[in-house]
Parts: C-alpha cells; sequence; structure tokens
C-alpha cells in the first residue's frame, strides 16, 4: 500500500515525464501501470 504522498509523487512524475508510464516506473521503481494510470484517473 502507498501512501497519499507516494502517489501524487508519482502522477507529478508521470505528468513531467509527458505521460510516459515506463519511464515513471522505471524512475520510481513503483507502482504498477494499472496502479499509476487508476492514481491519474483519481
Amino acid at each position: 500500500m502507498f501512501s497519499y504522498e507516494d502517489r501524487i509523487r508519482a502522477v507529478r512524475l508521470y505528468l513531467k515525464l509527458g505521460k510516459r508510464i515506463g519511464a515513471t516506473i522505471r524512475q520510481l521503481g513503483y507502482p504498477t501501470k494499472n496502479s499509476l494510470k487508476a492514481w491519474h484517473r483519481e
């Protein structure tokens, strides 16, 4: 389970990297593709 701060950090990086899921996961080491997509929708 990830904290709210971890989720926000991941979504911000995802947006900064131009919505590139693979690059975001490589840089952070988490989350899964599906988790990141769901967090972005929230």
